[in-house]
């Protein structure tokens, strides 16, 4: 795909570089030259004391452990009470250049591009694109040779126009923590750049993924889109930790129902199309809904190695031939090493899962 710039160019008032306070008119302007753009000053009490109330929230959250709590609503997406600006407004790709810059307290439109080393995306509304993207993205796209410590933290990734090739976030070498994404194709894929590092150098923590959006047309199956909370699909150093992921899926416009109804496709996906899988961790997660929950896929290498462990599994699963559910699905035993896969529990009863089956854990084979 051929990423622009495409913006408006609006006559900036005045602005505090360092400190960083500027106008909804400036944020343009200075996205792209690695400054911080924030939301409009607050001026009343009533602001003031809302302000004070949201940074206690975001101290209360990233005072929590993941996977101490089950991330929900309350504890994810954009702080309750923060004033947005509106920033993009005519939904263009935003493609982000410099470095360092900081996008926070902004309801952004446009499917972001980074293309930078130490960006942060904070406490923001993302609407994503307003057209159809011709190609895979995502709403946060992070799949370009140049993106180094990507950040994206307590925003609500909510796209304006599902399509079939928008994701949430997506790409490398980024954290990800207490986001609410829903209304995605996928939640978030996972994987190393093709032909760069085998590293992906990626951290999901706390967040609420649910509410995807199935289409029965797609650009990579003939079957319509496979929605997955989180799609794994190679690299190394990727830790999946304490995320609530519920893959149920939500009928896209003008799209029938999927095979599976209101179930999505996997919850995780572990599969190894990229690259080999290295340094995979999987815990304390909470998992429900779609065909599988967790999927452990070696692909197209002779075997995989991860750690799956301590997760709370829920039973809502598709049941195939109306009986069969798979909470851990495992497609291939003898090419499998799955440290901690005895440690999985189920959610309501705290219960251990079973290699019996149907005691929770399944192998294709």
């Amino acid at each position: 795909m051929n990423f622009f710039n495409h913006f408006a160019s609006p006559t900036p008032r005045r602005c505090r570089l360092r400190g960083v306070v500027c106008s909804a008119a400036a944020a343009v302007s200075l996205a792209l030259t690695g400054f911080t753009v924030t939301g409009p000053p607050l001026h009343t009490a009533e602001q003031s004391a809302m302000a004070l109330a949201a940074t206690n929230t975001l101290a209360n959250r990233t005072a929590q452990v993941p996977g101490s709590y089950k991330p929900a609503a309350a504890t994810t997406g954009v702080i309750a009470g923060t004033k947005l600006a509106k920033y993009n407004q005519s939904g263009t790709d935003l493609v982000i250049t410099r470095d360092n810059t900081v996008l926070e307290n902004l309801e952004i439109y446009g499917d972001i591009k980074v293309r930078a080393k130490n960006v942060v995306i904070r406490n923001s509304l993302l609407r994503g694109g307003s057209g159809a993207p011709a190609n895979p993205t995502a709403v946060v796209d992070a799949t370009g040779s140049q993106v180094v410590n990507l950040r994206i933290e307590d925003s609500t990734i909510r796209p304006d126009r599902p399509h079939y090739n928008r994701d949430g976030i997506k790409g490398h070498d980024l954290a990800a923590r207490r986001n609410n994404i829903s209304g995605t194709t996928d939640g978030m894929g996972i994987f190393n750049r093709p032909g760069g590092s085998v590293a992906a150098n990626v951290t999901a923590e706390a967040n609420y993924i649910h509410s995807l959006t199935y289409f029965d047309y797609s650009s990579a199956h003939s079957d319509g889109t496979h929605n997955d909370g989180i799609q794994v699909q190679g690299g190394q150093n990727i830790r999946i930790a304490g995320n609530t992921i519920v893959a149920n899926a939500v009928v896209g416009s003008g799209s029938r129902p999927g095979p599976y109804g209101p179930h999505a496709g996997l919850g995780i996906m572990l599969q190894q199309n990229v690259s080999k899988l290295a340094n995979v961790v999987v815990e304390r997660n909470w998992v429900d809904n779609g065909t599988t929950s967790i999927n452990i896929d070696n692909g197209k290498y002779s075997n995989i190695t991860v750690t799956v462990r301590e997760n709370l599994l829920g039973r809502n699963q598709y049941k195939f031939n109306a009986k069969s559910t798979y909470p851990i699905r495992i497609i291939n035993r003898s090419a499998s090493t799955v440290t901690g896969l005895n440690t999985n529990k189920w959610a309501d009863t705290g219960a251990l899962l079973s290699q019996t089956v149907p005691s929770g854990i399944q192998y294709n084979k």
